[in-house]
Order: C-alpha cells, then sequence, then structure tokens
C-alpha cells in the first residue's frame, strides 16, 4: 500500500461513515482506518471493505480513549505513511440530554464535539501539509424549518453549561452539537491554515441509524416515516449523502473552513458565523479536555 493515502474516519461502522469509508477504500488509491467503538463489527466492516480498510478501536464517549486511540494513530503513520484525512462523521442523538460520558459530560455534546476537538489536536502534528479535515455537521444547527424541518432550534450557552448533563430535549442538544461543529470548523480552519477544512452538511438522511439511542415505539415510527421525510427538500438518500461525504474527502482544495451543503458551498447559519463564539468554544472545549 506504499503511496496511498490514509484517512480517517469516525462513525465507519455504519450509515454514512460506513458508506464514505467504503467509496474512499474502493478508489484504490486511499488507505482508510475505521473509528469503531466495538472492534468485532469494525473487523466485519474492514472484512467486507477489503485490504485497504483497517479497525481502529476508539470509545467516543471517553477522552481517555480518545487520546489512546489518536496515539496508536500517530504511530501508525509514523511508519506507514502520513495522514491525509480526517472525517469526524460519528454522531448520537438521544431523547434527553442527561445522559454522561465517561468524563462526566452531557453525552452528545461530549460524543459530537468534545471527542472530535480532542482527536484533531492531537493528531494535527500528524497531518500531511495540506491534509483534509472533514467536520459532519448538520441543517439542525440553522433551527429553521427550510433547513432542518421540525426540529427544535439550537439553544447555545457557555460551552461549560452545554458540558454538563440536564433535562432537555436530546433534539435540541443534538442540533446544538452541530451548530458547535460548525464554530470548530471555523475556528480550526483560522487558527491552522496548514490543514484544509471544510464542514459538511449532508441534508437530512432517513435510514443511518441516528436514532438507534431512542426506546423501540420511537425507532419505529421514525422508520415508518422515512420514507415521507426522504421527500423533503433538505433530505437525501444515504448513498448520495455518502458520495458527497467522500467527494468532501477527496474533492479539489478550497476556502478552508468552507460549509458544504450536501456537497454545494453554501453559507452556513449567521449564529455559526460568530468568531466570537467559535474563540469561546475553542478554550473551553481545550479546557475541558484537559488531562
Amino acid at each position: 500500500m506504499d503511496g496511498m493515502r490514509t484517512a480517517l474516519v469516525t462513525g465507519a461502522t455504519s450509515g454514512l461513515g460506513r458508506g464514505a469509508a467504503g467509496l474512499l477504500a474502493g478508489t484504490g488509491e486511499w488507505r482508510v482506518l475505521l473509528a469503531a467503538r466495538d472492534p468485532g463489527r469494525g473487523a466485519r466492516v474492514a472484512a467486507e471493505l477489503g485490504p485497504a480498510a483497517e479497525v481502529v478501536e476508539v470509545d467516543l464517549a471517553s477522552l481517555d480513549a480518545v487520546r489512546s486511540a489518536a496515539a496508536r494513530v500517530a504511530a501508525d503513520v509514523a511508519t506507514r505513511g502520513r495522514l491525509d484525512a480526517l472525517v469526524l462523521n460519528a454522531g448520537v442523538q438521544l431523547p434527553v440530554a442527561d445522559r454522561a460520558s465517561a468524563d462526566g459530560y452531557e453525552l452528545t455534546f461530549a460524543v459530537n464535539h468534545l471527542a472530535h476537538f480532542l482527536l484533531t489536536v492531537e493528531l494535527l502534528p500528524h497531518l500531511a501539509p495540506g491534509a483534509r479535515v472533514v467536520v459532519v455537521s448538520s441543517g439542525t444547527h440553522w433551527g429553521t424549518w427550510r433547513k432542518s424541518g421540525p426540529f427544535p432550534a439550537p439553544r447555545w450557552a457557555d460551552p461549560h453549561e452545554l458540558a454538563r448533563p440536564r433535562r432537555e430535549s436530546g433534539q435540541r442538544a443534538y442540533a446544538t452539537s452541530k451548530l458547535a461543529n460548525v464554530l470548530f470548523g471555523t475556528e480550526l480552519a483560522r487558527r491552522h491554515p496548514e490543514v484544509d477544512v471544510a464542514v459538511f452538511d449532508p441534508g437530512l438522511v432517513p435510514g443511518t441509524g441516528l436514532h438507534r439511542g431512542y426506546p423501540a415505539p420511537a425507532r419505529a415510527v421514525y422508520t415508518g416515516l422515512a420514507p415521507l421525510m426522504a421527500r423533503l427538500p433538505f433530505a437525501s438518500t444515504p448513498d448520495r449523502a455518502a458520495a458527497a461525504l467522500a467527494a468532501a474527502v477527496t474533492g479539489p482544495p478550497g476556502t478552508s473552513g468552507r460549509y458544504l451543503e450536501r456537497g454545494v458551498e453554501a453559507p452556513s447559519s449567521p449564529d455559526s458565523r460568530d468568531p466570537a463564539r467559535a474563540r469561546e468554544l475553542w478554550a473551553a472545549s481545550e479546557e475541558l479536555t484537559r488531562s
């Protein structure tokens, strides 16, 4: 596999991440590291994708696990070649924002933002010049019907507050974490011009398993509504969304920090373009992930 580029993909064993990882591995030009919480499942997916896919075990709900995984990836690329892309795709959505990560942080914010922040910071010294960092966000960060349908709007607050478990709608916490993703991506681009950052919004993609944390009756309702939701103007199919995500990795460079809405460059929400808020989030994230 000499000369192949290497991409690390989180959330790579199902849904959008698996689809994009498969497309990258199938090019013959990319070695794909599948970040997986369940190594057995990761191994099965890697076997399906072929010799260009390998597993990196990591539980994004634990910052110590993220640090350990980053150290293994750094050692891997030091001996086998460069790290050319990070695809920060994994995400959770829960009914209520009252569950805690291993570090005591609200689980949605911990997995969707803090784990990816820490993974990126740990791996920045090991990225090739011009490496692509793709942060997967969502139209829910807008909080408007035109972009996210009936999803509740984000409720931004001091990031230390967002990191606390609370009795709040899990959907609102998810939308807020997606706003954090955009703010993180734009601030990463500002602080680190040596990498090429793209924030990717796949659109509404029914059928990716994002609601797996919901009770069985709610999952059944969502499954039944999926065909209708797929007809909304901001929706996409899993195959189209995965192809657009893979293209965000392999496409030509652009303005770092750009927002890609279903693969097409577009403005993100006004709230996500607040530089003071982005700096505040970065500083708080450094504090919250400090070992």
